[in-house]
């Protein structure tokens, strides 16, 4: 019996440990970018997303790493309809060996001017009708192509990062806090991006037309969650708390057991 009870209280004792935050859970390796703030001329209210997921290759490099990309069109009332033609980012200080797969989508990859809004990014893809890589421009794209409101987008890359023995999240992290760097212009005009802290993009088309000479902007962002796809900003909650005290109580009644139990066992000898 004490056995029992003491086995109790060592699972107890973990669980408590757990509650309190004495152990992490796995790490992740995953956030979102919210597409809503303009570097063009005025914020038309277009919207979209970018959600990064980071793995690692498996190959015999343990420096290679995979990026999942998806790109949607989140655009929704009063936007009527719009279509998302090209995105782009700049990477990280220790990526290099780029290599993009569009995976059947109609985003092509710019060889020559990399820029979308007179910005210069690392990477940029638009939905030209040019397939040649060494020879488009990350130019406005063809709305046809595009991707509508509620549309989305999965690419891939491969990509080696530098350090020593970097895991996923420290790739992840890496992202991350380059594209925490966006600042914006002070209230009301909270909806434009200084166009100098912009590091990521989306270009809109044929916005509120069905034509590519309706309205366009130039959208970008700062993440939503951080790596794993917790809030990026995290507010402790009374749960840990509570938990520990039911947790502390219980070991108590634990420990009473016990005492009961060893002075039976004495009176009986």
């Amino acid at each position: 019996m004490q056995r029992s009870i003491l086995a109790s209280l060592i699972s107890l004792a973990g669980a408590t440990a757990l509650l309190g935050g004495g152990s992490a859970l796995a790490a992740t390796n995953s956030f979102t970018v919210d597409l809503n703030k303009s570097f063009g001329d005025a914020y038309t209210g277009v919207t979209g997303t970018m959600d990064f997921l980071f793995g690692d290759a498996g190959d015999s490099n343990a420096n290679t790493y995979t990026l999942d990309l998806t790109i949607k069109n989140t655009s929704g009332a009063p936007i009527t309809s719009s279509s998302l033609t090209g995105f782009a980012f700049d990477t990280p200080t220790g990526v290099s060996s780029l290599l993009y797969n569009r995976n059947g989508t109609n985003f092509i990859q710019a060889g020559k001017d990399q820029s979308i809004g007179n910005v210069g990014f690392n990477f940029c893809a638009s939905t030209s009708k040019n397939t040649d890589p060494n020879k488009n421009n990350c130019d406005s794209g063809d709305t046809k192509l595009g991707l509508g409101n509620g549309q989305s987008a999965a690419v891939k890359y491969t990509f080696n990062f530098a350090g020593l023995t970097p895991t996923v999240d420290d790739v992840s992290t890496a992202f991350l806090n380059l594209f925490s760097g966006l600042q914006t212009s002070p209230p009301p005009n909270d909806s434009q991006a200084v166009k100098n802290t912009v590091v990521l993009a989306a270009r809109f088309q044929a916005i509120n037309s069905t034509t590519s000479t309706g309205g366009s902007d130039k959208v970008t962002g700062k993440p939503r969650t951080k790596p794993g796809g917790g809030p990026e900003a995290e507010v402790p909650g009374p749960l840990p708390v509570l938990g520990a005290a039911a947790a502390f109580a219980q070991s108590r009644r634990l420990r009473r057991r016990l005492a009961a139990s060893r002075s039976a066992h004495t009176k009986s000898d």
